[in-house]
């Protein structure tokens, strides 16, 4: 087993960007009525992108439409549906994952009689 130094060096070595990565935060909902364009941002609360992106493209027009209820006006046409990334840096996950490795190969030496 490698101490958690070294692993972190590993993990560093030659990425700026080690333990990042890219989620979809929100999607941006744009939609029309007769006279006007309008845009619905919907907040992902924890889901993946997978299971977000498909909720959405499902419910994209239904979504609009209690939107265009809210702002008094008539859904006519669903436009397009973007999505914002964000990225998180968590150094925790990195040090969580070491420590669950370390777990596992602790139970495995336990179970081998090392």
């Amino acid at each position: 087993m490698i101490g958690y130094n070294e692993a972190l060096a590993r993990a560093k070595a030659g990425k700026h960007n080690w333990n990042e990565e890219e989620y979809i935060a929100a999607a941006v909902i744009t939609w029309a009525d007769a006279e006007y364009e309008y845009e619905e941002e919907i907040e992902n609360d924890g889901y993946s992108d997978d299971e977000f992106t498909a909720w959405i493209e499902e419910n994209a027009e239904e979504l609009a439409k209690q939107a265009a209820e809210k702002k008094g006006t008539t859904f006519e046409e669903l436009l397009s549906i973007d999505y914002e990334t964000d990225c998180y840096d968590d150094d925790a996950a990195f040090e969580n994952g070491y420590l669950d490795a370390c777990e596992l190969e602790a139970d495995y030496m336990r179970e081998m009689g090392w």
